[in-house]
């Protein structure tokens, strides 16, 4: 039996200003309904929803560099699967690495700081409580994405309008060689390891663990919305409906990561053989 042939998923890092441009070159290479095309482009940056042989990914490739649109296409199984991170209460931002303990402080977990590969934060609130109908968002894939384009989120439209949960700080950290990602959240975290630095609530003590990992990781990729979050910057930036928004959200940003560093690697490449120094 012949092996089946190898299957893509298309991600698109830009927003796209004017979805019907794109809309032909979408449904001609995929056989989409033009509404349900001009809807997803719509919604990017994202991932398209089903995998695509290699002849159609080449082809939509190709037609969105015509666009100047930044895009690439990955094998399925290279798309990093973050869920469900690992929730953490108790770890330790120490010279060698960051060690996350267990509930009664048993080391359960050691990643040296040249593991670390992503650090996405943001603020997870001002959502329903309670039961009812969860929003509708722009995409299961992005909804807080538009922080990657210099986008702010698009609001809520809650049919009934209910109190809302005050934000939360939270921080996915994920690393590599094995990838993990851990979850770890403001006011579940316990900051013992800060010592003289300690200060008298979880919202203080989360930006200094947060500074932490930063400073510690040096090579790990820093989501937009990490920085936003950092930098004070204006709260559409880092602010998302729920948990489950920004782990998807902390996908795209793996996935740009890793697209800006294999850009940067084939433009040295391609550097190198303009120089004549090429192995």
């Amino acid at each position: 039996m012949p092996d089946a042939s190898p299957q893509y998923r298309l991600v698109i890092f830009d927003a796209i200003d004017d979805p019907k441009e794109l809309r032909e070159l979408i449904c001609k290479a995929t056989g989409a309904h033009p509404t349900d095309a001009v809807q997803w482009l719509a919604r990017t940056p994202g991932l398209w929803p089903w995998p695509l042989d290699e002849a159609t990914a080449t082809t939509i490739l190709d037609g969105l560099y015509e666009f100047g649109v930044a895009a690439e296409a990955r094998l399925v199984d290279q798309i990093p699967d973050l869920s469900p991170p690992r929730n953490v209460h108790r770890a330790a931002c120490l010279d060698e690495g960051l060690r996350i303990e267990g509930l009664r402080g048993e080391p359960t977990h050691w990643v040296p700081w040249d593991k670390v590969e992503l650090i996405c934060a943001g603020r997870i609130g001002g959502e329903e409580s309670g039961p009812g109908p969860q929003p509708r968002w722009p995409s299961a894939v992005v909804a807080g994405v538009r922080a990657l384009a210099l986008r702010k989120p698009r609001p809520l439209n809650l049919r009934s309008a209910r109190p809302a949960r005050e934000p939360v700080s939270e921080v996915l950290v994920v690393r590599k060689d094995p990838r993990v990602a851990f979850r770890f959240v403001e006011n579940q975290l316990n900051y013992a390891y800060l010592g003289d630095r300690l200060r008298d609530s979880a919202a203080e003590n989360f930006p200094l663990f947060l500074a932490d990992l930063c400073d510690r990781s040096a090579q790990a990729y820093r989501a937009e919305s990490t920085r936003s979050l950092m930098e004070a910057r204006d709260p559409g930036e880092h602010h998302f409906p729920s948990a489950q928004a920004l782990l998807e959200y902390a996908t795209m940003q793996l996935l740009w990561a890793w697209y800006r560093r294999d850009r940067k690697a084939w433009n040295e490449e391609l550097r190198r053989e303009d120089d004549g120094t090429a192995h």
